[in-house]
């Protein structure tokens, strides 16, 4: 009996540090991920701002561009219909085979 509750008291005793070093563990794991739920906040805002950045510089770009095509179709109106013209009848095309697929 006596070696029973030897036993008894010495896996109680492990089990104890056991549960006192997954605590400490836990402890640890918790402060870390706080600390790079911060962190992730903190790089997710400067991530916005500069795709932010990079809408207004494409934003920008492609007004330049409009209103180059917007001028070349003034020089040039004829050529800007035949160019019209020939995307729609492409899309037409491309619509049509899709639809009888």
């Amino acid at each position: 009996m006596a070696t029973t509750t030897k036993v008894q008291d010495m896996a109680e005793t492990d089990l104890e540090n056991q549960i006192a070093e997954l605590r400490e563990q836990l402890t640890t794991i918790s402060r870390s991920l706080s600390e790079q739920g911060y962190e992730l906040f903190e790089n997710g805002g400067s991530a916005f701002d500069s795709m932010r950045r990079s809408t207004r510089r494409a934003a920008r770009f492609v007004g330049e561009e409009a209103q180059l095509v917007t001028e070349k179709a003034r020089e040039n109106p004829m050529t800007a219909v035949a160019i019209v013209s020939a995307v729609a009848g492409l899309g037409l095309l491309a619509g049509l085979s899709a639809y009888r697929r």
